[in-house]
């Protein structure tokens, strides 16, 4: 356990280190929530979708994906520096060296949700616009934790098969799917049969089942015409499946693959 613990704070300081922390981690969530929030005020109808009820989970599930990249850096470094072989030969075992991966991550995931919600209230205040009560913000982020461990594993299962240098272009990609398919910005409620494809992915429903905590609008109108509130329906029930299993599959698969290099690098 002391090992463990050393394990996680030398990645801790490690992170600390890296400005990549505090400009995308912490930095770039804040500006997309303002650049929205400018946005909205200053067109002539507002949408639902830049309110901050809305804009606060999905922006939430968005910085997540900077943490899976901090974290496929770190993995994919520390392998190339061989500093992985060296400790390979102490007791810690796989969990311990993933878990001492993902503690610090979850951490800063943590931080990353108390800013969001916390300069979400902010823009709320100066921009105007209701916002959600206390008790929905603890809510919302213990329910988007899922989708941060899910995002922490899938760092460190790119950062355990791919080298530093593809790791990050990998987790760009992500990035980038993960912000369209999860209808962080995007009215996806409007779009169809994309929305239906979307719900079967894991970002879509997190970022839908936020929206319903937080009480946020929906962009299209319903059948008679009005702006209705997310409510837990039918695509909230069925999008808890697809946020499981992914999460489920991240864990495994990042274990088996660190545990595949521990075997590889011993021999």
């Amino acid at each position: 356990m002391r090992r463990t613990f050393a394990f996680v704070k030398r990645n801790a300081l490690e992170m600390l280190r890296d400005p990549l922390i505090y400009v995308f981690c912490l930095g770039f969530p804040v500006v997309m929530l303002l650049l929205f929030q400018v946005i909205n005020h200053f067109i002539p109808e507002n949408m639902a979708i830049f309110e901050a009820k809305s804009l606060v989970p999905g922006i939430m599930l968005f910085s997540f994906t900077f943490v899976m990249l901090m974290e496929s850096i770190l993995v994919s470094k520390d392998r190339s520096s061989a500093f992985l072989v060296r400790l390979y030969s102490s007791p810690m075992k796989t969990c311990d060296f993933v878990l001492g991966y993902a503690l610090p991550c979850f951490v800063v995931g943590v931080v990353q949700e108390i800013v969001c919600i916390f300069f979400g209230w902010l823009m709320a205040v100066i921009f105007g616009g209701a916002y959600f009560s206390f008790g929905a913000a603890m809510l919302l982020s213990i329910a988007m934790l899922p989708t941060l461990i899910t995002f922490i594993f899938v760092g460190i299962l790119f950062g355990s098969v791919l080298s530093d240098k593809s790791a990050p272009g990998l987790c760009s990609a992500l990035i980038c799917g993960a912000g369209i398919l999860g209808g962080c910005w995007m009215p996806l409620d409007t779009m169809g049969g994309f929305e239906t494809f979307c719900r079967c992915l894991p970002f879509y429903p997190a970022v839908y089942i936020g929206r319903v905590i937080t009480g946020a609008n929906h962009t299209m109108p319903d059948a008679q015409g009005n702006i209705v509130a997310y409510s837990f329906d039918s695509v909230a029930a069925l999008g808890v499946i697809p946020v499981a299993v992914v999460l489920v599959a991240a864990i495994v698969l990042s274990l088996l693959a660190f545990r595949r290099n521990m075997t590889s690098d011993k021999r």
